[in-house]
């Protein structure tokens, strides 16, 4: 069974996928812990799961004896990639002293019998009789609208929003998996700007990039980032959108965090 979240991503735990609904070319993997540890959050989604229980529904009933750290790096999995598909990483919430709960709209997909013009259909959204614990917790913003946006389907808002997504889910998968080096378009003190993209890159881009960091106050004199970027119009072609994604290195090299920055003309 697959499972539509904020009607936007659907998770496939056969195939043990993240994709944008429409457009399956984006697309995240999951390790099988990782997909064992969403199916759990999912199926009690808005309800609190101690990390006892999720290390041994995920872990032990499976033969294996992981750790707290263990259950934590598979949450920082999936909150990445969720954030890789332009979702907030907020979605899985840290519940202090107690382990981790999902905060989604969930529906699972049913497909009707094969026939020539077939309607996909979505089953009402997941629920569960049992109580759940009330939590304070200050709801995401791309949450709130989101849902009457897409309610909304010939607006043309839109298609800036898709675009934007597919934007997000590109820079991430291009730097994670293209097997060519992005072109380096500048260095800045400890920041190297790299170009996405087809388009061959210019001076403007560089300047374009070194004013959106300038924007974001973010540090290039002590600490080591790359600086992904690209420029992207919609169908409309009315309007222009700056993507750039902020990675910090980690002692060995590798990308302890990145951070996503988008701005729209």
């Amino acid at each position: 069974m697959k499972y539509i979240i904020n009607l936007i991503i659907t998770f496939d735990p056969d195939s043990r996928l993240l994709m944008l609904r429409n457009n399956d070319q984006l697309t995240i993997g999951l390790s099988k812990p990782g997909t064992r540890l969403l199916i759990e959050l999912v199926k009690n989604n808005r309800n609190e799961l101690t990390r006892e229980t999720l290390i041994k529904h995920v872990w032990e009933d499976y033969g294996f004896s992981p750790s707290n750290a263990t259950l934590s790096n598979h949450i920082s999995e999936l909150r990445k990639a969720f954030e890789a598909l332009g979702v907030s990483k907020d979605i899985l919430l840290t519940v202090p002293r107690v382990g981790f709960k999902m905060d989604a709209e969930i529906h699972p997909e049913t497909k009707p019998p094969k026939e020539d013009g077939s309607v996909e259909m979505v089953a009402p959204a997941v629920t569960t009789s049992e109580p759940v614990k009330q939590q304070k917790v200050t709801p995401h913003p791309t949450h709130s609208g989101l849902r009457g946006t897409l309610q909304r389907m010939l607006k043309p808002g839109l298609a800036l929003i898709f675009a934007l997504l597919a934007i997000a889910a590109a820079i991430k998968l291009m730097t994670l998996h293209s097997n060519e080096e992005p072109m380096l378009i500048g260095v800045q003190d400890k920041c190297n700007f790299y170009a996405l993209g087809n388009n061959k890159p210019s001076s403007e881009q560089s300047a374009h990039a070194r004013k959106m960091l300038s924007d974001a106050k973010i540090d290039c004199a002590q600490i080591n980032r790359d600086i992904y970027y690209i420029e992207a119009r919609p169908a409309n072609d009315k309007l222009k959108v700056h993507f750039m994604a902020v990675c910090t290195k980690s002692t060995n090299m590798s990308y302890q965090t990145c951070n996503n920055y988008k701005l729209v003309e």
